[in-house]
C-alpha cells in the first residue's frame, strides 16, 4: 500500500510542504491542503503539511478573518490541534475583533485548556459586544455547549439557544437546532445542577429535543435536511425497549424524515449527502427491510464503512442470500489495493496544486 505522505517528505511533483514558504495569501494555502484535510485517506498528510505551515512566520500572509478561520478548522479537521492553535493565535492577532474568530478560541480553550483559559477567553467574547456577537450562531452555541458540559447548567444552555433563535440570521439557524441535543443529552457525564425535571429526566429530555428538531424543520432553514437525519436518528434511539410493533411505527417516522432529507438536500458540503444514506440503511437495518439496505450500503464509498456497518452490510447481504462489495472495489480486488489507487491519484493532484501554488507565488 502506497504510504500517504512520501518518506522524502515530496509528492510526486517533487514539491514539499516547504513551498508554502513562497505563498502570499491564505487562501491559496488553503486551497492546497483543505481538500487533503477533508479526505479521511489523505488527514494524515495534512496533518503533517499544516505542522509545517504552523512553523513559518504566519503573520506574513494575508486574508480575511474568515479565510483565516477556514484554515484554522482545516488544521483541526486534519486533527492538528497544536498548529490549527497556532494558527489561531495569529489570526486573532491580525483580526482582534472578529467574533467568529474569538468564538473558536473560545471553544479551543474550553476543549483543550483549563478552565481559567476558558472563562478569560469567554470574557474576551463578551467584550466584543453584542453588536459584534448577538448575530454569530457560534457565539450562543459555544456558550449553550460551555454552560451544559463544563458548568452542568442545563437550563441555562437551552435559556442560551432559545435566546439565539432571536438574533441569528436564517442561515445560522440550523446550528442553533442541532445544538439543543448536545445542550441536553449528549457530551455531559454529570447531572444538571438544575432541579427542573424537563432536564433530568430522559424522556422528556427527549421529548424536548424532538419538539425543537420539528420547530425548526417547519421553518424550511437552510440545510434542513441535516436536520431531518438528527430527527430520525432520535426517533430511532428512542425505540430502545419498546415493544416491536410500536418500535417499528416509530422506526417508520424515523425513515420518513429521511425521505425529507432526500427530497430537500441542498448539496452543503458541511452536511455530506452520505450522511443521509448511512443514517438511512442504519435505520432500514433496525426495520428488518435488509434488502433495501443492502443496496444502500453497496452505493456508499468504502472508506465511509467502519467495522460495524461493514457487518452490518453483510448481514443484510447473508439474509438476502447475496454477496456484498464496498462501492468501487471492482472483483479480485483488495481493498487495501484499492485504497492505495486512491491515494496515489490524490498524491498527484496534491503534487499538480503545489506546482500551481509555487507558479504563482512568485511576486
Amino acid at each position: 500500500m502506497a504510504a500517504i505522505l512520501p518518506t522524502n517528505g515530496t509528492s510526486d511533483s517533487g514539491m514539499s510542504a516547504g513551498s508554502f514558504a513562497e505563498a502570499t495569501y491564505v487562501q491559496e494555502i488553503w486551497n492546497v491542503v483543505g481538500p487533503l484535510a477533508r479526505n479521511p485517506l489523505t488527514q494524515e498528510r495534512a496533518s503533517k503539511m499544516y505542522g509545517e505551515l504552523a512553523g513559518m512566520d504566519l503573520r506574513k500572509l494575508r486574508g480575511s478573518p474568515d479565510e483565516w478561520f477556514n484554515l484554522v478548522t482545516s488544521a483541526a479537521r486534519s486533527r492538528n490541534y497544536t498548529s490549527a492553535e497556532k494558527i489561531l493565535e495569529v489570526a486573532i492577532d491580525l483580526h482582534p475583533d472578529d467574533a467568529d474568530l474569538r468564538c473558536e478560541w473560545f471553544q479551543f480553550a474550553y476543549g483543550h485548556g483549563s478552565m481559567a483559559e476558558a472563562l478569560e477567553a469567554r470574557e474576551e467574547l463578551e467584550n466584543l459586544g453584542p453588536d459584534k456577537t448577538y448575530a454569530c450562531w457560534r457565539y450562543w452555541c459555544y456558550n449553550s455547549t460551555f454552560e451544559s458540559q463544563f458548568l452542568h447548567d442545563k437550563e441555562r444552555a437551552v435559556e442560551i439557544l432559545d435566546q439565539g433563535l432571536s438574533h441569528v440570521p436564517l442561515a445560522g439557524l440550523l446550528n442553533i437546532y442541532r445544538n439543543y441535543r448536545l445542550a441536553l443529552i449528549d457530551g455531559a457525564t454529570r447531572p444538571s445542577l438544575t432541579a427542573d425535571p424537563s432536564v433530568t429526566d430522559h424522556a422528556a429530555v427527549v421529548a424536548r429535543v424532538e419538539e425543537k428538531y420539528r420547530a425548526g424543520l417547519s421553518l424550511g432553514i437552510e440545510s434542513g435536511y441535516a436536520l431531518a437525519v438528527d430527527l430520525a436518528k432520535l426517533l430511532r434511539e428512542r425505540t430502545s425497549g419498546m415493544p416491536t410493533e410500536d418500535a417499528d411505527q416509530i422506526l417508520d417516522e424515523a425513515l420518513r424524515q429521511l425521505d425529507i432529507a432526500e427530497r430537500t438536500y441542498t448539496d452543503d458540503g458541511n452536511h455530506p449527502l452520505w450522511d443521509i444514506y448511512k443514517e438511512k440503511a442504519i435505520t432500514l437495518m433496525a426495520r428488518r427491510r435488509y434488502e433495501d439496505a443492502l443496496q444502500i450500503f453497496r452505493s456508499l464509498p468504502g472508506y465511509l464503512l467502519n467495522d460495524s456497518t461493514t457487518v452490518m452490510a453483510r448481514y443484510a447481504a447473508n439474509m438476502t442470500g447475496q454477496e456484498f462489495r464496498p462501492a468501487g472495489q471492482s472483483d479480485g480486488m483488495d481493498r487495501s489495493d484499492e485504497l492505495a489507487q486512491r491515494i496515489e491519484r490524490l498524491e498527484r493532484t496534491l503534487g499538480e496544486l503545489l506546482s500551481a501554488l509555487h507558479a504563482n507565488t512568485g511576486e
